[in-house]
Protein backbone atom coordinates (compact mmCIF):
# COMPACT_ATOMS: atom_id res chain seq x y z
CA UNK A 1 0.00 0.00 0.00
CA UNK A 2 1.48 3.81 -1.03
CA UNK A 3 2.35 5.20 2.56
CA UNK A 4 0.05 8.34 1.88
CA UNK A 5 -2.75 5.77 1.54
CA UNK A 6 -2.08 4.15 4.94
CA UNK A 7 -1.68 7.84 6.33
CA UNK A 8 -5.47 8.06 5.34
CA UNK A 9 -6.04 4.77 6.88
CA UNK A 10 -4.84 5.87 10.18
CA UNK A 11 -7.31 8.81 9.66
CA UNK A 12 -10.07 6.73 8.87
CA UNK A 13 -9.52 4.64 11.37
CA UNK A 14 -8.85 7.24 13.94
CA UNK A 15 -12.37 8.63 13.30
CA UNK A 16 -14.33 5.60 13.34
CA UNK A 17 -12.84 4.53 16.49
CA UNK A 18 -14.06 8.25 18.17
CA UNK A 19 -17.86 7.65 16.14
CA UNK A 20 -18.32 4.41 17.69
CA UNK A 21 -17.05 4.85 21.18
CA UNK A 22 -19.59 8.26 21.26
CA UNK A 23 -22.22 5.97 19.51
CA UNK A 24 -21.81 2.94 22.19
CA UNK A 25 -21.13 5.47 25.07
CA UNK A 26 -24.86 6.45 23.67
CA UNK A 27 -26.39 3.30 24.19
CA UNK A 28 -25.37 2.50 26.96
CA UNK A 29 -25.64 6.05 28.57
CA UNK A 30 -28.14 5.88 31.48
CA UNK A 31 -30.98 8.03 31.81
CA UNK A 32 -30.71 10.70 34.30
CA UNK A 33 -31.21 10.38 37.64
CA UNK A 34 -31.24 6.32 36.87
CA UNK A 35 -28.80 6.15 39.65
CA UNK A 36 -26.91 3.24 38.12
CA UNK A 37 -23.35 3.43 38.55
CA UNK A 38 -20.10 3.82 36.66
CA UNK A 39 -18.96 0.51 37.18
CA UNK A 40 -21.88 -0.82 35.18
CA UNK A 41 -21.47 1.43 32.44
CA UNK A 42 -17.94 0.72 32.32
CA UNK A 43 -18.53 -3.26 32.10
CA UNK A 44 -21.00 -2.42 29.37
CA UNK A 45 -18.95 -0.16 27.56
CA UNK A 46 -15.51 -2.69 27.80
CA UNK A 47 -18.06 -5.83 26.84
CA UNK A 48 -19.58 -3.81 23.72
CA UNK A 49 -18.36 -5.47 20.23
CA UNK A 50 -18.19 -1.83 18.96
CA UNK A 51 -16.06 -0.40 21.37
CA UNK A 52 -13.83 -3.59 21.14
CA UNK A 53 -13.99 -2.56 17.06
CA UNK A 54 -12.86 0.50 18.41
CA UNK A 55 -9.68 -0.29 20.41
CA UNK A 56 -9.23 -2.83 17.32
CA UNK A 57 -9.18 0.27 14.77
CA UNK A 58 -7.03 1.93 17.20
CA UNK A 59 -4.19 -1.08 16.98
CA UNK A 60 -4.40 -1.34 13.29
CA UNK A 61 -3.88 2.80 12.85
CA UNK A 62 -1.03 2.20 14.83
CA UNK A 63 0.10 -0.63 12.19
CA UNK A 64 -0.18 1.75 9.36
CA UNK A 65 1.30 4.75 10.78
CA UNK A 66 4.16 2.40 11.81
CA UNK A 67 4.72 0.92 8.03
CA UNK A 68 3.78 4.56 7.06
CA UNK A 69 6.51 6.52 8.59
CA UNK A 70 8.69 4.22 7.69
CA UNK A 71 8.55 6.07 4.03
CA UNK A 72 7.68 9.32 4.78
CA UNK A 73 8.78 12.06 7.03
CA UNK A 74 7.13 12.07 10.05
CA UNK A 75 7.09 16.51 9.43
CA UNK A 76 4.91 14.93 6.29
CA UNK A 77 3.06 12.83 7.16
CA UNK A 78 1.58 14.25 10.70
CA UNK A 79 -0.14 17.36 9.84
CA UNK A 80 -2.78 14.98 8.16
CA UNK A 81 -3.73 13.73 11.51
CA UNK A 82 -5.25 16.73 12.16
CA UNK A 83 -7.70 16.33 10.09
CA UNK A 84 -9.21 13.99 12.71
CA UNK A 85 -10.31 17.17 14.28
CA UNK A 86 -12.51 18.36 11.47
CA UNK A 87 -13.77 14.94 10.72
CA UNK A 88 -14.77 13.58 14.18
CA UNK A 89 -16.77 17.23 14.76
CA UNK A 90 -18.62 16.76 11.21
CA UNK A 91 -19.34 13.17 11.70
CA UNK A 92 -20.95 13.97 15.19
CA UNK A 93 -23.29 16.39 13.89
CA UNK A 94 -24.12 14.23 10.91
CA UNK A 95 -24.17 11.11 12.83
CA UNK A 96 -25.84 12.28 16.65
CA UNK A 97 -27.03 15.58 15.35
CA UNK A 98 -24.28 17.55 17.64
CA UNK A 99 -24.25 21.29 17.12
CA UNK A 100 -21.36 23.04 15.30
CA UNK A 101 -21.53 26.47 15.86
CA UNK A 102 -19.69 28.63 13.05
CA UNK A 103 -16.78 30.01 15.03
CA UNK A 104 -15.79 26.12 15.42
CA UNK A 105 -16.55 25.92 11.23
CA UNK A 106 -14.67 28.49 10.81
CA UNK A 107 -11.62 26.50 13.17
CA UNK A 108 -12.43 23.50 10.81
CA UNK A 109 -11.60 25.33 8.06
CA UNK A 110 -8.48 26.97 9.24
CA UNK A 111 -7.37 23.33 9.95
CA UNK A 112 -8.04 22.02 6.57
CA UNK A 113 -6.35 25.14 5.55
CA UNK A 114 -3.48 24.51 7.24
CA UNK A 115 -2.92 20.73 6.24
CA UNK A 116 -3.35 21.90 2.81
CA UNK A 117 -0.57 24.52 3.07
CA UNK A 118 2.07 21.85 5.00
CA UNK A 119 0.64 19.73 2.26
CA UNK A 120 1.66 21.74 -0.79
CA UNK A 121 5.04 22.84 -0.08
CA UNK A 122 6.52 19.48 0.22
Amino acid sequence: MLPILMVFAVLALTVYGQLMMKARALAHAAPAGDGTGRLQYLIAMFSDIGVLSSFGAAVLAAVFWMLAIERLEVGYAYPFMALSFVLVPIGSMVLFGERVPPTQLLGLGLIVAGVTVSALVR
